[in-house]
């Protein structure tokens, strides 16, 4: 008799993700999720926060550079970073290609995560031994709160879906705290959700940006292992940075200049909804 493992997320009653799994690598429940890193014939690697998927290897890369190095490109000065989440450490493994950053803050509530990446997801986390980064293990709401005002040049908000205690992360109130602690030429970016499924949560996060901040840029980026398979982006300014003033790290797998020109061009059933 054939015993075979198979992962299903759904993304909607009617529709979702679902793939063979091979090995189970490592299995926690903690006190604020339960964790599984997969091994996937498809995906590779794949981390799993509460059975919906996190990141997995074989898409990763796009998500972590389209995060991370649109805006590293356009600040001026991007010295001091905060990372919001990030747990896996694809954020932070970009940041530091940057010689100019000198210290990256990161708030990740759940140790655990950190832990499990660093033993299962190597490629992810090797930025975690970086000496610019500090990891505080706590609540990123509370901690921006409690941070000085006009501290940080960027700030990336790398967290999980806008469900359950992630909500507050897209919320009016967190984004009035980020405005505070950001610096006035500070840069903050989103990850945004689907805009084929969640244009909705997309629409109320651009809202609650434009409130604060002059310039709130969307843009897209394919995710085969994200629902719908395309992810967004929301980058938010108090000033208008329109071109790169440095160049790319090299050695990158997805972002390039022309990636970096397109993905801003924004499809007609986005651009409508977000600025009607």
């Amino acid at each position: 008799m054939s015993h075979e493992f198979w992962f299903k997320e759904y993304h909607t009653e009617h529709n979702g993700i679902f793939f063979r799994i091979e090995r189970i690598l490592f299995q926690k429940k903690t006190p604020f999720q339960q964790i599984d890193i997969v091994e996937s014939p498809v995906f590779g690697k794949v981390l799993l926060l509460d059975g919906l998927v996190m990141t997995t290897e074989l898409d990763e890369f796009v998500y972590h550079e389209m995060l991370v190095h649109p805006a590293m490109v356009l600040h001026p000065s991007p010295k001091q970073v905060l990372v919001i989440g990030g747990g896996d450490g694809g954020t932070v493994r970009e940041l530091i290609k940057y010689q100019e950053v000198k210290e990256i803050i990161q708030s990740e509530i759940d140790r655990e995560v950190v832990e499990a990446a660093k033993k299962y997801l190597p490629e992810l986390s090797s930025g975690f031994n970086d000496p610019r980064v500090k990891i505080f293990f706590e609540d990123g709401v509370k901690f921006v709160k409690e941070s000085d005002a006009s501290v940080f040049d960027l700030i990336f908000v790398d967290s999980s879906d806008p469900v359950g205690p992630a909500t507050v992360l897209y919320g009016d109130e967190f984004i009035e705290s980020l405005h505070r602690v950001l610096k006035p030429n500070g840069i903050v970016v989103f990850q945004s959700e689907s805009p084929f499924t969640r244009l909705d949560i997309i629409k109320s996060l651009f809202d609650g940006l434009a409130k604060k901040f002059k310039v709130v840029k969307p843009y897209l980026a394919p995710m085969p292992g994200y629902p719908d398979g395309t992810w967004s982006f929301l980058m938010a300014m108090n000033e208008s940075y329109d071109e790169p003033v440095r160049k790319l790290p090299s050695g990158l797998k997805y972002v390039n200049e022309d990636i970096l020109k397109s993905a801003f061009a924004l499809p007609n059933f986005v651009k409508n909804r977000l600025y009607d």
